[in-house]
């Protein structure tokens, strides 16, 4: 097979890539046709032997769109491209929309030196391409990028880089200006997503900036994050802006319950930022009324603490452990709560893929003997299937440094028939097995614990029967502050503080009598959860509502759980219903 090159080879390629090539002699004015539709060579569209008259009737004939015309004359006069040549090498290159078949199409025109090429021969080639399609799509890819930098794509509005973009415009002329800016933050967003899905919650997103774009369609509208919208009114009318935003505040207000805490602020200004600070301030304030109005939407915000609330008592934990992660099994990722200053894995990322890190300290920490046997135990396939049995697994290994250590898995939730959440903790083997045992099996009874215990609460507390004290897990409440240093009382002494130190004098006799520990080992007999309600004092003077819960641990009735929790907003609720 003959693999030569040729030149007619080269030709055909270049013929089947561009339109028209020609081969130009600025210094005679003149031209050669290698590649060129027979139609172009007609003088109604401008032809002549002269290529400086060729180009300019081509243009003139109307075969270039009047709306590229000037650059294209400019760009095809024979005086520029020789000046053009005599200082650079470089090829020219314009684009352009022609005539072709009776419609304006995209194209491109490079010329450049050909090897033929003197400051007395003065030779170029010139190649004219179809790009129509590709440009046109280039077109709409750079305008569709254009929308995406500056509108949010859910609700339509101008985003959070158009806002800035719009406060340094305001600031660009340094002089104060009118303004007007109401700043809305959509209530109960999170509770829609929790309690009816993702698709609700934007749903329920859509249908506020729907009313904000009927309302304010002729001022500036954005979304700046997940649940809050800013409206910018750039004129002098200050009742007008007054009176656009309280009707609108108004119907907002009008359903059962408000969809959105509203603030608003008029000023003259050289900083668009100020008013908008001052109109968020009084959103705010608005938002602690709507809060006041429907208490039962703070369990909300309370979901949102809960994590911060669990690493809080999870740190209080035994010290027994030198690692705790919690493990998403779905998702493949892992989160440290909590790592003893021995740790081995001292300088690992807090949280990140479950499975690589798995491997990682596999290879990296465990002696060479146990690397399969630790790697193969805690990967998702053998977590998800083992743990299906039964409600822990562990295994023993000797790390690097020669130490031995203790790797237990324990099940903590099963979702749509698999296991999709673990808890996983090491520990060294120094100690006695039955002391190990203890440890874990107190690990294993504060996280059934915690998870049973979803709500807010002030206080909570585990009380052992076989001695009769109380250790104090956490308290949140300062209204419990007597208790905030105290880590281990006997119950009959913790009762005598709480009824003294907590408890509005008119209801301390009853208290003590309810809270006698025979008294409620008798009526846990009968019922999972014992709940008393007792009013305490607040430092302020004002008194709050709360309720003493007690009940059994999870398999083990040597131990009652004690958490109190304040419940004076559902009660003032309660009330004004």
């Amino acid at each position: 097979m003959d693999s030569k090159f040729t030149l007619e080879d080269s030709l055909q390629l270049l013929a089947n890539n561009y339109h028209k090539i020609l081969r130009i002699n600025l210094t005679e004015d003149s031209h050669t046709e290698l590649k060129m539709y027979a139609d172009e060579k007609n003088t109604q569209k401008g032809y002549s032997p002269q290529i400086s008259v060729w180009l300019k009737q081509f243009a003139l004939t109307g075969q270039v769109d009047p709306k590229d015309c000037d650059a294209y004359l400019k760009f095809t006069d024979v005086e520029n491209i020789k000046s053009h040549f005599e200082q650079s090498d470089e090829r020219m290159r314009f684009r352009y929309r022609r005539k072709t078949n009776e419609e304006f199409k995209w194209v491109v025109m490079e010329i450049m030196k050909s090897s033929e090429y003197t400051s007395d021969n003065q030779i170029v080639i010139l190649y004219i391409q179809d790009v129509h399609d590709s440009y046109v799509k280039e077109l709409e890819h750079n305008k569709e990028l254009e929308f995406y930098c500056n509108y949010d794509t859910m609700t339509g509005l101008a985003n959070f880089y158009s806002y800035r973009s719009f406060c340094n415009s305001f600031a660009t002329n340094l002089c104060e200006k009118p303004v007007g800016v109401m700043f809305g933050d959509l209530n109960r967003l999170k509770y829609v997503n929790d309690t009816e899905g993702h698709e609700a919650g934007n749903h329920y997103i859509r249908t506020f900036a729907e009313k904000l774009k009927k309302e304010f369609w002729d001022w500036n509208c954005y979304r700046v994050s997940g649940d809050e919208f800013i409206v910018v009114y750039s004129g002098n009318d200050e009742e007008q802006f007054n009176s656009r935003v309280k009707a609108f505040e108004e119907l907002i207000k009008s359903d059962n319950v408000p969809t959105a805490s509203i603030g608003y602020s008029f000023g003259i200004t050289e900083e668009l930022e100020t008013v908008t600070t001052e109109a968020e301030q009084m959103m705010y304030a608005d938002k602690q009324q709507f809060y006041k109005n429907f208490p039962q939407f703070k369990r909300a915000i309370a979901e949102e603490n809960f994590k911060k609330e669990m690493d809080a008592l999870v740190k209080i934990l035994t010290d027994s452990y030198e690692a705790l992660l919690l493990i998403d099994l779905e998702l493949d990722e892992y989160r440290i709560m909590k790592k003893s200053e021995t740790s081995v894995a001292e300088n690992e990322a807090e949280r990140g893929v479950y499975s690589l890190r798995n491997m990682y300290f596999a290879r990296t920490y465990v002696a060479n003997e146990f690397q399969k046997l630790r790697e193969e135990v805690g990967t998702i396939e053998n977590l998800k299937r083992k743990l299906l049995e039964e409600d822990h697994i562990s295994c023993a290994y000797q790390l690097t440094n020669g130490d031995w250590r203790e790797a237990v898995f324990w099940r903590m939730e099963i979702s749509a028939g698999e296991v999709s959440k673990v808890i996983y903790y090491s520990q060294d083997l120094d100690t006695a097995m039955a002391k190990r045992m203890e440890q874990r099996q107190e690990i294993t009874d504060e996280f059934q614990m915690i998870s049973r215990l979803r709500d807010e609460y002030s206080m909570i507390g585990v009380l052992d029967l076989e001695t009769e004290h109380v250790h104090m897990k956490d308290v949140f409440s300062q209204e419990l502050k007597a208790f905030k240093e105290v880590e281990d009382i006997s119950f009959e002494e913790g009762n005598i503080v709480m009824a003294n130190e907590v408890i509005v004098p008119e209801e301390r006799e009853d208290f003590i009598q309810k809270t006698k520990l025979e008294t409620i080992i008798e009526s846990l007999k009968e019922k999972e959860l014992l709940s008393y309600f007792q009013h305490v004092r607040r430092d302020d003077g004002s008194t709050a509502c709360y309720r003493f819960n007690f009940c059994y641990e999870e398999n083990d009735n040597s131990k009652i759980v004690l958490a109190i929790k304040d419940i004076s907003d559902i009660v003032e609720w309660a009330k004004g219903k």
